[in-house]
């Protein structure tokens, strides 16, 4: 417990100093490392990374698409993965015999899909701003942190029924009730602070806090889907954690693979729901 707190602590510091370059190019380079890193653990847990050029090309693209300014992301995104796929193929044609089908078409969708889900804080940045930005990003970091914190204190606490036994051996339904109920207070209570702190930033806004209640326990429900999700990868890999860069905490895909699922969710909720008024 003491080295998951520590880790969790260095975790934050380091989201700490991200935030504070919000508005610079400090976000898409950290998010770029972010990405490289889980396709990394990703590649190494599957055994892509036995084919190194299959995943040297992959780490080169995880690592360019939260580059992609959002503005020209309809027409970026094809120069970057249709010449993508044609790569994968030559791969598959020189290295047939030891390379399958199911691993290029896997990189391809593991590649693309983590660099574009966390690249979420970029647009959320970019169309929203600095302070109503990064308010969407910390709820989106907050569906999955609170809820799966929560989840974890609460099973500890008073699990008794196992929730997926055989996904997921230690979680609960009661961990998972925690972790939505709990996880939603922390999130309108997040919301209540940005409330009040948001004339630092020189702004006034309102936060509708119906819209956000509609938001809220969905998201922490999709955060369970995206870590079980990642746990039925585990487990049909034999593996315990993707990686151990985070003592208590496995890899960095261990501690983003909620947020992969909670940042798009996010970013398409509140577009349809306003959580946030500008004054």
């Amino acid at each position: 417990m003491k080295q998951r707190i520590i880790s969790a602590a260095i975790g934050l510091v380091v989201l700490a100093v991200i935030l504070m370059f919000f508005e610079t190019w400090l976000l898409n380079m950290a998010i770029s490392a972010i990405a490289v890193m889980a396709l990394y653990e990703f590649a190494a847990a599957t055994k892509i990374s036995q084919n190194k050029v299959l995943a040297f090309i992959s780490y080169m693209v995880a690592a360019v698409v939260p580059f992609i300014p959002r503005e020209q992301e309809f027409d970026l995104l094809p120069v970057v993965i249709l010449p993508y796929m044609f790569l994968l193929f030559c791969v598959l044609l020189f290295s047939h015999k030891t390379t399958r089908v199911e691993q290029a078409a896997l990189t391809f969708m593991v590649s693309i899909g983590v660099p574009l889900a966390l690249s979420t804080a970029v647009y959320l940045r970019d169309a929203y701003g600095l302070a109503l930005g990064m308010f969407y990003v910390i709820l989106a970091l907050g569906s999955a942190w609170f809820s799966d914190s929560a989840a974890y204190f609460t099973g500890k606490a008073f699990g008794k029924h196992k929730l997926c036994p055989n996904i997921s051996p230690n979680k609960t339904v009661e961990g998972a009730v925690g972790g939505v109920v709990v996880g939603t207070g922390l999130l309108l209570l997040t919301a209540l602070l940005f409330q009040l702190a948001a004339p630092l930033w020189g702004m006034a806004v309102e936060v509708n806090y119906i819209f956000l209640l509609c938001i809220a326990p969905a998201a922490t429900v999709v955060g369970m889907v995206g870590d079980l999700s990642a746990s039925i990868v585990k487990r049909q890999f034999q593996i315990k954690d993707f990686g151990n860069i985070m003592p208590g905490h496995g890899g960095v895909l261990d501690r983003f693979d909620s947020v992969l699922f909670c940042a798009p969710f996010i970013g398409v909720a509140v577009k349809l729901l306003p959580v946030v008024t500008v004054l």
